[in-house]
């Protein structure tokens, strides 16, 4: 299961940008996930409700429908 990856990826993105400083929690964040990427979205949620990471235990993943195969962040809200 490859999303625990992507989900540890993220986070640690989000940290070296530091866009995480001073967050308490996430609450939202916004994926535009390819149909053909073979990215699980159920697996994804579960992997980012099971990170070691309290800020991320209560995060709602938004799906945006791609036809491609591409994975982006589009936006991500803090709180």
């Amino acid at each position: 299961m490859h999303e625990f990856s992507i989900a540890l990826e993220i986070v640690d993105t989000l940290q070296k940008n530091e866009y995480l400083e001073g967050v308490k929690s996430v609450d939202e964040i916004k994926l535009n996930i390819g149909k053909y990427s073979g990215v699980d979205k159920n697996y994804l949620i579960f992997a980012f409700q099971n990170l070691d990471d309290e800020r991320f235990k209560d995060v709602l993943l938004n799906f945006i429908s791609n036809d491609g195969d591409e994975i982006t962040i589009q936006e991500i809200l803090v709180d």
